[in-house]
């Protein structure tokens, strides 16, 4: 029988998750002790999704989360949040509500109001963690530096994925993708971009953008030749948490119906983490011989967050 087994899996995969989100925090609030730093593009609004995700495990997730809403929320995106949230399950989207609650309440960001709950208030934090403060240096914070200079919204997040793909010529579509935008809006911000000088064109069909990794570089103070790199955070997180939920009731009866419930989280993610992550063939297997790759795509889960934080 599998399910011991696959439990063990999906523990394992949750506490890399938790280390890596809270390494990520380390790279963008000034208290977070990680013995690991953050190297590649830390993904705000994937941070806080996966955060809330994983904060029953990881209580230190759900501290620096209310910090986040008392003090720095100007710094996320409403709209990429809502176009994001999908991705997870209802208790994410339950504390979500909550965070949007402290943001309004007591950070004063108005714009979160749409998605505010009446819940109950959170427990007060202690008031020297109040006093953290942002780093916003370096190449794994260059989301929120881009946000901080040209404010909240695509075009600062469409310059930095360009940067993390290191300056690589991308089609608009695969851009609104991996952003998490309307392809519609994306096309306009990017056009322009490339009008003001930001990003260039390239005469492909479909056109497509890079940036010069040169010139943005010198810029931000990152170097050109090992920029950050941009990560699928959103799906990673989103995936972890499907198997966070389903690990409270997998099923006992067979290791058929265990496999048939491990597909369809499999089909839901898969392909978003395939860009990503090395995941092994999976669809040339039927029944019960599914598991056997389905461990091995979960344990190259751990090995990426391991490696790519």
């Amino acid at each position: 029988m599998y399910r011991q087994k696959v439990a063990s899996a999906i523990a394992e995969l949750r506490e890399a998750a938790a280390q890596a989100a809270w390494t990520q925090w380390g790279a963008i609030f000034s208290f977070p002790a990680s013995r690991r730093q953050a190297h590649a593009i830390v993904d705000p609004e994937a941070l806080l999704l996966g955060s809330l995700a994983l904060s029953e495990h990881e209580p230190r997730l759900r501290g620096v989360v209310q910090l986040w809403a008392r003090h720095e929320s100007r710094l996320l995106s409403v709209q990429r949040m809502k176009n994001l949230v999908p991705l997870f399950r209802s208790a994410v989207r339950e504390r979500l509500a909550e965070f949007a609650r402290l943001a309004v309440t007591e950070g004063g960001d108005q714009r979160w109001r749409s998605v505010a709950s009446r819940s109950s208030g959170a427990k007060p934090i202690r008031q020297r963690d109040r006093q953290a403060t942002p780093v916003l240096e370096g190449g794994p914070p260059l989301m929120l530096r881009l946000r901080l200079g040209i404010g909240v919204g695509i075009k600062p997040d469409v310059i930095a994925y360009l940067i993390g793909v290191a300056g690589g010529r991308q089609p608009v579509l695969l851009i609104a993708k991996a952003t998490a935008y309307q392809g519609r809006a994306v096309r306009r911000a990017l056009e322009e971009l490339a009008a003001g000088g930001f990003v260039e064109t390239r005469p492909t069909a479909p056109i497509s953008y890079r940036v010069d990794a040169g010139k943005w570089g010198q810029l931000l103070a990152i170097d050109p030749n090992d920029p950050p790199a941009w990560r699928s955070w959103a799906a990673m997180y989103g995936f972890v948490a499907a198997l966070m939920e389903w690990s409270q009731r997998l099923p006992a009866e067979s290791d058929l119906v265990l496999a048939s419930e491990a597909r369809d989280i499999v089909s839901e993610y898969g392909v978003m983490l395939d860009g990503s992550v090395r995941l092994p063939r999976m669809d040339q297997y039927r029944g019960e011989a599914f598991l056997g790759p389905f461990m091995d795509g979960l344990k190259a889960c751990v090995e990426y967050l391991e490696a790519t934080v």
